[in-house]
């Protein structure tokens, strides 16, 4: 998931197409993760993601906007980004290696519910009474899909919303520093923090991989830079209002990698759970478009002696 400025809406076809093939990129992503965090360290995972995934991101963020599109206003922000992005990681890396990849990726459906949230305290935006309510109802879906207070409940599901609460807190100082930071800046420095970190700190956890796992290693960094690469653009084609309900196909995917590769399928709970909490971030969605359109400047109507009919 990524937010991006939005540079023309006149194309919202392919930004669907862009968005559903970001999708289904960082799905396969997830599901490589959950592979190899079965047989190596999660630290040594989280490395080996950001070394084979740079390239690929920095390339397609400096033909953007070359070298001077990294040049910041804000180098403490892109610090506390990549601190950010390194939670979020460690965080939802290691939960997939607890639990079903469809109930992780079901949870994660809720970052429009913890955005929207955070965003009165940090952006100091109003949320009104209908958005307040469709988060109270997205919570509740989130509680069914960790089931607190039976047995089946998963202690890594509390991590996937540690990870989430990261993710909304990226999200938001994505809009808090687009008007002084450009998008290349504001994907790339996290990014490369993150492959600094690997390199100090992977060879603490160092399990040699082999020929075959390298493959997935870098299949892994590649298809998550072809996912990022994929939403931006999707956003930039499309308004977001159109584009975003596309990030639900997620579950579609789940379901099907998990169910192929590990014989996995999603329980009621969380199917109703996502249900709940997709239903909820669609009504956010489209309360958040009706506060665009009231926001937008009206053109004063014309009457036909105003256009000398």
């Amino acid at each position: 998931m990524v937010t991006a400025i939005v540079d023309s809406a006149d194309r919202p076809a392919l930004g669907i197409v862009m968005m559903l093939t970001g999708i289904a990129a960082f799905a396969v992503m997830d599901a490589t993760i959950k592979w190899l965090t079965a047989d190596y360290p999660v630290a040594q995972v989280v490395a080996l993601r950001s070394w084979f995934g740079l390239p690929l991101l920095a390339l397609f963020a400096l033909r953007g906007g070359g070298l001077k599109s990294l040049a910041s206003r804000r180098p403490l922000a892109h610090f506390g980004r990549y601190l950010l992005v390194l939670g979020l990681s460690f965080s939802f890396f290691w939960a997939l290696s607890q639990m079903k990849l469809v109930d992780a990726i079901a949870i994660t459906f809720a970052a429009p519910i913890f955005i929207t949230a955070l965003s009165v305290p940090l952006l100091k935006e109003a949320v009104g009474w209908h958005r307040w309510l469709a988060i109270g109802i997205g919570f509740c879906g989130v509680l069914v899909m960790l089931r607190p207070g039976i047995g089946v409940f998963q202690w890594a599901g509390l991590v996937v919303i540690g990870s989430v609460v990261f993710y909304a807190l990226l999200m938001i100082t994505t809009r808090a520093y687009k008007a002084t930071e450009h998008t290349a800046a504001l994907m790339l420095y996290p990014q490369l923090g993150m492959s600094l970190t690997a390199v100090i700190f992977a060879p603490f956890f160092w399990v040699t991989p082999t020929l075959g796992d390298l493959g997935l290693f870098a299949l892994a960094g590649m298809f998550g830079s072809v996912g990022i690469m994929c939403l931006t653009h999707a956003f930039r084609l499309g308004p977001a209002a159109v584009i975003s309900p596309f990030e639900y196909s997620a579950l579609i995917w789940a379901t099907l990698i998990g169910y192929l590769v590990w014989g996995e399928l999603p329980d009621v709970y969380t199917l109703a759970g996502a249900v709940i909490v997709i239903s909820s971030g669609l009504y956010i969605i489209y309360r958040e478009t009706i506060k665009v359109g009231r926001a937008r400047p009206k053109l004063p109507s014309m009457s036909p002696d105003d256009t000398g009919q």
